[in-house]
């Protein structure tokens, strides 16, 4: 079992410590907007602004991952800066590490137990009935309820590869923080913090209460899937109300292509493609090549999905596109051995050549 350290700070306190006692030149969190009714990914460059950050608001309004990766893609930022990274958000800025689209170099990665978060048009910061009872699930570790459905199935909630890690599950809000260490980054950092890390806690028994909820639920989500799923005319079925908008790819933390494919001119069809794909078929749905579409995307980045539903969460007609990307992509991942993001070290398969590999599909 994981050891902790009892920090005995409040999160303000440790916010403060990290420009304080760290050096650090800014602190990526989420940060309540002017509104007040909505929070967003945010660069604090000083301790002004901390007062307005929410790092554990349950809420993705984008995959963090996309941001860190803008920042650190051309070159490393020239001073540290401390990153709140979602272990889905934190799985998928390794996958981009690994195609050369970001950089740990200067980040100190800080995370944290995910208890999943709601879709962004269902939760407001004032909504504080639906905020107490999330907070209440997330100190029994059980699922709260209206989070996302690829959330209340996600089994990877605990944080890999952070430099600093935060117990969240199975403990209130008013609790002093409980903190892990686990990479030599963090270890300086905790030196640098004054912690005593002689002095342990065990994980909350709530983690492994809220691991065999998850499963269940995931379990559950990839029967309905595959049944939705069954045969050509499932898939048919499935994205019959897509708009081709690809809103899901732009959103997407691993779509990382500057020109995708399915928006260039390959796709721009001439009228006389028209009348002959319509003289063929007889009649000719528009748009067209939807299905090809997401088959093409679950093809090219399914096997790096991290299952985070910002594609679900975006989609203008409600097609369930994060449980149908997490069901396939994990049957894909399994083939390969390959949990996407769970270490930094394991090549991704698709660059990956191995000699003997595959070898049922064949005959």
């Amino acid at each position: 079992m994981e050891t902790m350290i009892d920090s005995r700070m409040i999160m303000t306190d440790f916010l403060a410590a990290l420009f304080d006692k760290l050096d650090v030149a800014a602190v990526a969190a989420m940060s309540k907007l002017p509104s007040g009714e909505k929070a967003a990914y945010t660069l604090f460059t000083d301790k002004s602004g901390l007062k307005e950050c929410v790092p554990f608001f349950p809420a993705m309004p984008a995959n963090a991952a996309r941001a860190i990766s803008k920042l650190t893609r051309e070159e490393a930022p020239s001073k540290t800066v401390a990153v709140f990274l979602r272990p889905c958000e934190l799985r998928a800025l390794t996958e981009l590490i690994k195609i050369k689209q970001a950089s740990l170099d200067n980040l100190l990665i800080i995370s944290y137990d995910c208890s999943g978060v709601f879709p962004f048009q269902k939760i407001n910061l004032s909504d504080e009935t639906k905020l107490n009872a999330y907070q209440d699930a997330v100190s029994t570790g059980k699922n709260s309820e209206g989070i996302r459905p690829v959330c209340a199935a996600c089994t990877r909630f605990t944080p890999r590869g952070a430099d600093i890690a935060i117990s969240i599950v199975g403990r209130s809000a008013d609790q002093p923080l409980v903190l892990s260490f686990p990479s030599e980054k963090g270890q300086t950092a905790a030196k640098q913090l004054g912690l005593d890390v002689s002095k342990t806690v065990e994980a909350s028994p709530a983690v492994e209460s809220l691991a065999r909820e998850r499963k269940t639920a995931e379990e559950a989500l990839t029967e309905q899937v595959n049944e939705s799923l069954s045969g050509a005319q499932g898939l048919v079925n499935i994205f019959d109300r897509c708009i081709s908008c690809h809103a899901c790819s732009y959103v997407c933390p691993i779509c990382y292509c500057k020109n995708c494919y399915f928006d260039s001119q390959t796709f721009e069809y001439f009228p006389e493609s028209y009348f002959t794909r319509m003289t063929a078929k007889g009649t000719l749905r528009m748009p067209v090549d939807r299905v090809l579409f997401h088959l093409g995307r679950l093809s090219h980045m399914g096997i790096s999905c991290v299952a985070c539903g910002m594609c679900e969460d975006v989609c203008p007609v409600n097609i369930p596109v994060s449980q149908i990307f997490k069901t396939a992509g994990s049957k894909a991942q399994a083939v390969f051995d390959y949990i996407p993001g769970e270490n930094s070290d394991d090549p991704l398969p698709l660059l990956a050549y191995a000699e003997n590999e595959l070898e049922e599909f064949e005959d």
